[in-house]
């Protein structure tokens, strides 16, 4: 490609390069962070020559191939190029200076699609959303931080709840990482976040509604191997050490026995489906010979079954509150509200 403009002058006496020894952060991405800076704020413009690899290197004390690293990012991105004899020269200053929000999230459900459009409804036009998902998985979490902690300005993460993780977070400009949804126990301490409180929400639920517990012979919660949310297991087992009532916790939902009699706390809808037809085909009614109380609210459970009663995050809260947060430039620690929509199930 033939570029046709005048470079002007080298501008390494400006120091556009900043690097921190003491930062977690790479050396390489605080070099390209900090080209990338220096262009939004007009430092920098269209035809501008970049220090040479030497320079950096020799002002700075710092290996050679960080700083190639960091110009091949950028050269990679359609930020900068290259002419053999010439050096490195900005080829793209339209940088956007507003907010460019990186969010991470587990997965695209139903309840992850409300949380999603709120968020969307309140940003509007007044930033750019970029979303990624991680399925759970520490090794697609750590790559998509890492592949992309130098192209945003805003990071907003659903964290996988890993040893790793915390870790991984530091590839993040610390400023600008919010936490969602989970992490509030393990990061919360260090992060601003809009997160659920899984362990009080679970025993809120049982406390409060612990007289009509009693008609049932046990409480078990289903705990399938697609739940994620380890803390509601603590938050049940809490409640049920003081209680006359069992309460029993069942990780092996597949092959797990249904009795009548008892109180289903269901956190996976593949379970819930599978009760459900277990008892039409007993005979059984639901709220009278066994009790369903299930995770997350969606259109479809207020009307299967007579309805289902559902223990839920408002996800739509969710959302908005973490969209203001990131808009005003505030940094909180908000624990969303958790619902309980009583319908004929319990």
């Amino acid at each position: 490609m033939l570029y046709i403009w005048p470079m002007k002058t080298a501008l390494e006496e400006q120091s556009l390069i900043k690097i921190n020894p003491q930062e977690s952060k790479p050396i390489y991405k605080q070099i390209v962070q900090s080209i990338r800076e220096s262009i939004a704020i007009g430092k920098l413009k269209q035809g501008d020559l970049l220090p040479s690899v030497n320079h950096i290197a020799a002002e700075f004390s710092i290996a050679r191939g960080s700083i190639f690293k960091a110009y091949n990012d950028l050269r990679n991105n359609g930020t900068i190029d290259s002419i053999p004899g010439k050096g490195y020269f900005v080829t793209n200053d339209n940088i956007n200076t507003d907010k460019n929000i990186f969010l991470l999230l587990s997965t695209f459900n139903p309840y992850r699609e409300v949380l999603f459009n709120a968020f969307i409804d309140e940003i509007k036009t007044k930033a750019t959303v970029d979303i990624y998902f991680h399925h759970h998985n520490i090794k697609v979490f750590e790559t998509l931080v890492r592949n992309h902690s130098a192209y945003y300005n805003t990071f907003i993460v659903m964290p996988v709840l890993h040893k790793d993780s915390e870790k991984i977070l530091t590839e993040l400009d610390q400023r600008r990482l919010y936490l969602l949804d989970s992490g509030m126990k393990e990061l919360g301490s260090k992060y601003p976040y809009v997160c659920q409180n899984y362990e009080k929400d679970i025993y809120t639920f049982l406390e409060s509604y612990k007289e009509r517990l009693t008609k049932y012979k046990r409480v078990v919660l289903l705990f399938s191997s697609n739940s994620r949310s380890y803390d509601v297991i603590t938050g049940f087992e809490t409640f049920f050490k003081n209680s006359a009532i069992p309460g029993i916790v069942e990780k092996k939902t597949l092959t797990f026995k249904f009795r009548k009699g008892d109180l289903y706390i269901i956190n996976d809808d593949g379970d819930l489906v599978n009760i459900i037809n277990g008892a039409k085909s007993n005979g059984w009614i639901l709220g009278r010979d066994v009790g369903i109380v299930s995770y997350n609210e969606t259109p479809l459970k207020s009307v299967i079954a007579e309805g289902i009663t559902t223990i839920t995050s408002d996800f739509g809260k969710m959302g908005r509150d973490m969209a203001k947060m990131v808009l005003n430039n505030k940094r909180e620690k908000i624990e969303n509200p958790f619902l309980t929509i009583e319908r004929s199930s319990f």
